[in-house]
């Protein structure tokens, strides 16, 4: 007992200094406390306020009836939420700090186990923080403080249990990850797999198990209906009476607790230890040599975007900040998946936006920060990093056009003329060529040197806000060229039409061509100590 005493001592006095550290770094720099504060007020809130009505009304019910069907919708959503949490940290392998080596050496394995549950934890939920408190202020509104406090009784432990499972299962995938002796790409592959299963099936369970209508509101995922025997047991209170399942649903609960926490600090101590991360996968493998194509010969910047399209076959993780994107293409494949007509409708156009996007969010967020370990040599040797930020363009541009033609055109075909589809695909031109323009003017405001942890990949990942911006952003246009094309084709307002294109042409080109200008201009500024 005293070995345990000293490691959750030990634990908690890392996971305070990590905490007072991220603190104090988020206080000094105002652009992240903008992001942070952004993000709790435009992400944080947004949440909260449209969720608040149903809290008030979930508060109201208990008035004449306890709503344990609903009850039972909302611990499981929250369950999901939390190891979902949990999951993305157990995957991720983020440092303590700048002082990792130090702090596995000084203490007990178990105790940086801790230290780093601890503090990634809180660092994970600071935003559900401001959405609980809002949503149980809504059901303390339609409810009264009683009823606020015993559904934060019940929610607690769901919420332990579904972050420490989650935390167990992104555990386990990130040793499965370490392990597998396959390259990188069979790695990525399996992982969407796995992401689009998941996602699907989640799907295919919301649509055949929940049920509207009556008490039970929602399905039985198992027999039994054990999330709203569990509340019938935590709200015997108010007159609803406990059944034998309820109670073991409780007790199974209330043990798997301190069984979870236990299993990851196992887990965690063992995968700390075995020093998991050194991507044994790719070690002593002698990477193909490709030549480069008659089509990349013309200039030295497409030789540059030949060589980029190549470090991207040989470590697909440099698209790993794409994240988001592909979280988008799930939602539309579980669109598809209820209504299997929207890829011909919707399917031609999403291409080519998806395109877009990604042929200025591939290498154009953050051109500079991703060559970092070569920018010494570049800053020194080259009177202007143009053919370096011409080249990323190109390479951008390649990526995107494969997607928005290879994928958008054959989809056209199937339902559309041969008008729509030559508009089609010279907006696909357009919109591939502006974007990487946008995208490395966006990369050249704030640029990103240092490395972090960002899904499992460690590096010089884009800003957030010129992602984010940039992903919604190109949404938008994109949207707004296909209203254009609409238009056009449909023979009517000829004349607006005309004006329409004049203006939105002259715009993409304005802005692709002043972001490049920026670009150039920012980063041949740039010295060695700018970094």
């Amino acid at each position: 007992m005293g070995h345990v005493r000293d490691d959750i001592r030990d634990g908690w006095t890392l996971a305070r200094a990590e905490l007072r550290a991220q603190f104090r770094q988020i206080r000094s720099d105002r652009r992240r406390l903008l992001a942070v504060l952004f993000g709790i007020v435009g992400f944080g809130l947004f949440l909260a306020v449209s969720f608040l009505p149903g809290a008030i009304a979930f508060g109201s019910e208990f008035e004449s009836e306890v709503p344990l069907g609903t009850a039972g919708m909302a611990l499981s959503a929250v369950t999901v939420a939390i190891a979902y949490f949990g999951a993305a940290n157990g995957f991720g392998r983020s440092q303590i700090g700048t002082v990792e080596p130090l702090a596995r050496t000084s203490i007990p394995p178990r105790a940086v186990s801790i230290g780093r549950l601890v503090a990634q934890t809180v660092q994970s939920i600071w935003l559900v923080v401001p959405i609980g408190a809002l949503l149980f202020a809504g059901v303390a509104i339609g409810g009264g403080p009683v009823v606020a406090g015993v559904v934060l009784v019940a929610v607690l432990p769901l919420a332990v249990v579904g972050l420490v499972i989650g935390r167990i299962v992104g555990g386990t995938a990130r040793y499965v990850n370490e392990r597998l002796q396959v390259s990188l790409w069979v790695k990525a592959v399996l992982l969407l797999g796995l992401m689009g299963a998941i996602f699907l099936g989640t799907q295919v369970l919301l649509s055949s198990r929940y049920e509207t209508g009556s008490q039970f509101a929602v399905g039985p995922i198992i027999p039994g209906t054990p999330l709203q025997s569990y509340a019938a047991v935590v709200f015997a209170p108010f007159g609803t009476v406990p059944g034998p399942l309820g109670i073991a649903v409780t007790g199974l609960v209330l043990a798997a607790i301190p069984a979870g926490v236990l299993g990851v600090l196992r887990l965690e101590t063992y995968m700390l230890v075995a020093d998991l991360g050194n991507d044994s996968s790719t070690a002593g493998q002698v990477e193909e040599s490709y030549g480069v194509p008659r089509l990349f010969e013309a200039t030295t910047s497409a030789r540059v975007a030949w060589r980029y399209l190549v470090r991207t076959r040989r470590d697909p993780r440099m698209l790993a900040h794409l994240t988001p994107l592909l979280f988008g293409a799930f939602g539309m494949a579980g669109s598809a998946f209820q209504d299997p007509g929207i890829l011909l409708t919707v399917g031609p156009g999403a291409a080519v936006v998806a395109g877009a996007v990604l042929a200025g969010g591939a290498y154009c967020l953050n051109p500079m920060g991703d060559d970092r370990d070569q920018l010494p040599l570049l800053l020194t040797s080259s009177p202007s990093v143009d053919v370096m930020l011409r080249g990323r363009m190109l390479a951008g541009i390649a990526f995107g056009l494969a997607v928005a033609t290879g994928v958008g055109t054959p989809l056209a075909l199937v339902e559309h003329g041969p008008g729509y589809v030559l508009g089609q695909s010279v907006l696909a031109v357009v919109l591939t060529t502006a974007s990487a323009g946008i995208a490395v003017g966006l990369g050249a405001i704030a640029p990103k040197f240092e490395r972090r942890e960002y899904m499992n990949v460690e590096r010089a990942h884009p800003s957030q806000w010129a992602l984010l911006g940039f992903l919604f952003g190109g949404m938008i246009v994109g949207a707004i060229g296909f209203l254009l094309l609409w238009l056009t084709l449909s023979g009517e307002h000829v004349l607006a039409a005309a004006f329409g294109w004049l203006l939105y042409v002259t715009i993409l080109a304005v802005a692709s061509w002043g972001g490049y200008r920026y670009a150039v201009s920012r980063f041949d500024a740039f010295t060695l100590d700018d970094m």
